[in-house]
Order: structure tokens, then sequence, then C-alpha cells
């Protein structure tokens, strides 16, 4: 990382891996997150300040690259971003029998 985002855009009061190794230079570390279905997920970033894919293309290109994006690389590097959506999984929940007094109870 070039430069880390403004005020705006990091969490107040979370300071990512910091806050698990306490060291200067995890501040404002996060996980990455994967690029697939990144279309869908807005709000960006962890702050979720940021609702706009390009916007969040125009941020990380100054942050990680240390350059200014003009908009219409944000939007060729946003094309390609959702390019990479894919069609949700269907997830089916059973359906469980209601609990009674006789249910046994988890463990932990």
């Amino acid at each position: 990382m070039i430069e880390r985002p403004g005020a705006d855009i990091l969490p107040p009061g979370d300071k990512g891996r910091f806050e698990v190794t306490a060291t200067a230079s995890d501040e404002y570390v996060f996980r990455a997150a994967p690029l697939r279905n990144v279309e869908l997920t807005a709000p960006y970033f962890h702050s979720g300040q940021v609702w706009d894919l390009e916007q969040a293309v125009a941020i990380m290109g100054t942050a990680q690259l240390g350059r200014e994006l003009n908009d219409e690389e944000a939007s060729a590097i946003a094309a390609f971003l959702r390019t990479l959506t894919g069609r949700q999984p269907t997830v089916e929940y059973p359906i469980l029998p209601p609990s009674t007094p006789v249910t046994p109870r988890p463990t932990r």
C-alpha cells in the first residue's frame, strides 16, 4: 500500500490486524475480500462508506498504486470486475421440526 485511504473511508475505532499484533505497520490492514461477485457486495471497504464500484476502484488506485485513476481507467477496471459476477448459488435451508422440552440441546 502506497497511501492509506482518507479518514472518511477508514472505519473509526477498528484498526484491523493491529488489534491482534499491536504492530504499527498493521494499522488498518484488513483481509482482502474475494473479487468474485464484487459487483454485488456494496457497500465497499470495512467502513461501508463507498457504494459505487468505480469510486472504490479510484480510491484503491490512489492507495495501492500511488496515482489518481481517471474516470475512464476506473470505469474500465470496474467493467472487468463486473465480468467476475456469476450466478448466485441457491441456498435451501432444511425445515426442522419444532423444538420441545425434551429436544436435546447443543453441548457447546
